[in-house]
């Protein structure tokens, strides 16, 4: 685990690797509210960080198991509010169903019962807007803080041009997200696995534009006739070996599925 700080904001970078691949995913801490929980394939690591920290509640960003893994042992050892967006509780009450390869690589994400966010959230000393921003997770959300110009934005950001996505991932949706948080006037980003982007905006901004140029790509191939495999091929030729151990839910032909069927 890998330890950050940015201005008062405190960075727990964590690095899992399964053979010879890696991901890394940071949970933080600023004023008391702690930010996702990490993952449970983490589990004595995360413990460790919940007493160093002691915060006072977590936000969640989404309910995917990287960033609740831990949230069932925060409610029931430390006993914690936990915050997620209202179209996320009824993800986390129920056992999460994951692909082999997402347990293996993160871990099991027991249930929990976190509390529906509300628009605004207060920490101990700043109110943050929540936004909700999906496109990655149907319940995804980012906050705002205005005094200090910062989005917190999950997993919205992640990579400038990705190309690829899971099958729950949606590029137009995304897009749409990206143009909310625009409208917010902010300079620095805070994403869960590309860490703190000073300037955000400018990265945030060059990602909306890649995603816009690739969906228009796609309509334009379409419109001249393509299958949507053909226009996967084209675009998106190579494969990556994330693709095979996911079993293709990670795949270029999700990009494609999910722009033709906005």
């Amino acid at each position: 685990m890998k330890f950050t700080t940015f201005e008062d904001l405190k960075q727990a970078e964590i690095i899992n690797r399964w053979g010879r691949h890696s991901m890394t995913v940071s949970v933080y801490l600023i004023d008391g509210m702690m930010i996702d929980t990490g993952p449970f394939k983490k589990k004595d690591e995360m413990i460790q960080l919940f007493s160093q920290w002691s915060p006072e509640q977590v936000v969640l960003t989404h309910h995917h198991e990287d960033h609740t893994g831990m949230a069932a042992w925060a409610q029931n050892k430390v006993r914690i509010p936990l915050y997620i967006h209202e179209a996320g509780v009824s993800h986390c009450i129920e056992e999460m169903k994951l692909p082999l390869y997402r347990r293996v690589f993160w871990g099991e994400r027991p249930p929990f019962s976190p509390i529906p966010i509300g628009d605004t959230h207060e920490s101990l000393n700043y109110t943050w807007k929540v936004i909700h921003t999906p496109g990655h997770a149907d319940d995804h959300i980012a906050l705002f803080n205005q005094e200090k110009g910062w989005m917190i934005g999950g997993d919205l950001y992640v990579h400038p041009k990705p190309k690829s996505a899971f099958a729950f991932e949606s590029f137009p949706v995304m897009a749409e997200s990206l143009r909310k948080i625009l409208c917010y006037d902010f300079d620095t980003y805070i994403c869960s696995h590309a860490g703190v982007l000073p300037k955000g905006r400018q990265a945030i901004q060059k990602k909306l534009e890649y995603l816009e140029n690739v969906i228009s790509e796609v309509q334009y191939l379409e419109g001249l006739g393509l299958t949507p495999r053909e226009i996967h091929k084209k675009m998106f030729p190579k494969r990556h070996a994330m693709h095979l151990l996911s079993f293709f839910e990670n795949s270029p032909r999700h990009i494609v599925n999910s722009v033709l069927s906005k």
